[in-house]
């Protein structure tokens, strides 16, 4: 009986702070627009209507700006707490699933000296025009009224003071974060064969096979599970191969200095051709053997490897590392055996296939060491931002608590 009865009184206490924050705001509003109508403003006297307007817009995004806070600091601590709930119930899951790695989906890479999580600029930022807002509006404002923000305002201190504290601390691990990033970006993206893909029929972005097929998605890599194989890579360094025996010399001919050098009619690199194709191989067969095919679908969609082609902002496009496995963080451990339908792919010039082989294990080795810093980093040196969310919430909760006592 008596916690009931302490029940209702809090909830009494509450719905009674409740009426009086309302009230007060309400009052600074109708305060505020009263002023102005009587020519007390800071904006124009005339026409009337103008000024009118112009307090009612600022208000509207005062009030959007507050409730976008609010909201960000409660979306980000529910998504952490269920990414945590599902990442212990998942068996194997992925490097995204765990919140530490959202971090790196939300990362914003400047340059080697500067990044950040683009979402807490945003939100470190969000209470610089908050408090602008209030300024202006505050100016047309009495004494009395000018009163009827104040905890707003500390609250708005507060995040930008933590916020610049929390990224002064983490600064150098964020920007190590981001080099990596960058770089596995960059060699991933780089080392994608699109020739190899749409010449060996690996994606299929439009043909649709049946009306009844309800994976098919206009765009993605559909069909990729079926369509990949070792054969479709033998068969497109055959192609190249046979290009350079046709136009240059047999490959028997060719020595590995020499081919280092050789240029399609286009201008490219017949070894980063057969090197790309390797690579991208690999990757797909990651993902397939990974049970990643939505993944795969997603990555190797023509929006991301076309549209974005040459879009020089790699935070646009799908960042691969993130569908990397937990259980299996070092991403290209397949060996192309020289096989006869390797040797014959090559030419029988099984030392043009030991120097792509080395090169592909040399970008195979970068990566996973890439990979391994991201993940360390993230893991064990870097302290995560909703830990930042974390503690301005606790405050915020504290702010509710007195105000709430107080009244």
């Amino acid at each position: 009986m008596l916690i009931k009865e302490a029940i209702i009184k809090i909830l009494k206490q509450v719905y009674r702070a409740l009426q009086i924050y309302y009230k007060e705001k309400k009052d600074f509003y109708d305060h505020v627009i009263y002023r102005n109508k009587t020519g007390e403003g800071i904006f124009c006297k005339e026409p009337f209507w103008l000024s009118d307007l112009i307090l009612k817009v600022v208000f509207f995004f005062l009030l959007f700006s507050l409730v976008w806070l609010l909201y960000d600091s409660y979306i980000n601590l529910y998504n952490y707490l269920k990414m945590t709930t599902f990442l212990l119930l998942k068996e194997n899951p992925r490097l995204i699933d765990d919140p530490l790695f959202i971090q790196v989906k939300k990362l914003y890479y400047m340059n080697d000296y500067f990044s950040i999580d683009i979402m807490f600029f945003l939100f470190v930022t969000t209470p610089i025009f908050i408090l602008i807002k209030l300024y202006i509006l505050e100016k047309a404002a009495d004494d009395q009224h000018k009163k009827s923000f104040e905890s707003t305002k500390i609250y708005c201190y507060l995040i930008m003071f933590f916020g610049v504290l929390y990224y002064l601390f983490v600064y150098k691990n964020y920007t190590s974060l981001g080099m990596r990033v960058n770089t596995a970006n960059n060699i991933i993206y780089n080392n994608i064969n699109v020739d190899f893909i749409n010449s060996q029929s690996i994606c299929n972005y439009l043909n649709k096979k049946s009306p009844y097929d309800y994976s098919f998605v206009y765009g993605k890599c559909n069909d990729i599970k079926n369509n990949i194989g070792i054969s479709k890579l033998h068969a497109y360094i055959k192609s190249v191969t046979n290009d350079i025996q046709q136009n240059i010399a047999p490959m028997t001919n060719i020595t590995i200095q020499k081919f280092k050098t050789l240029k399609d009619k286009n201008g490219k690199l017949y070894k980063d051709k057969i090197l790309s194709a390797f690579f991208t191989f690999q990757l797909i067969k990651y993902y397939l053997d990974n049970d990643l095919t939505e993944e795969a679908k997603d990555f190797f969609s023509a929006y991301n490897l076309i549209y974005l082609k040459n879009v020089n902002l790699l935070r646009d496009k799908i960042n691969p590392i993130l569908y990397i496995r937990f259980n299996d963080i070092m991403v290209f451990t397949k060996n192309f055996e020289y096989t006869l339908s390797m040797a014959n792919s090559f030419g029988d010039n099984k030392d043009i296939y030991n120097y792509i082989h080395s090169e592909f294990s040399r970008i195979q080795n970068i990566i996973q060491n890439v990979v391994v810093d991201i993940y360390n980093i993230l893991k064990y040196k870097l302290i995560s931002v909703f830990a930042y969310y974390f503690i301005m919430f606790i405050i915020l909760v504290i702010m509710i608590i007195i105000y709430i006592y107080n009244n």
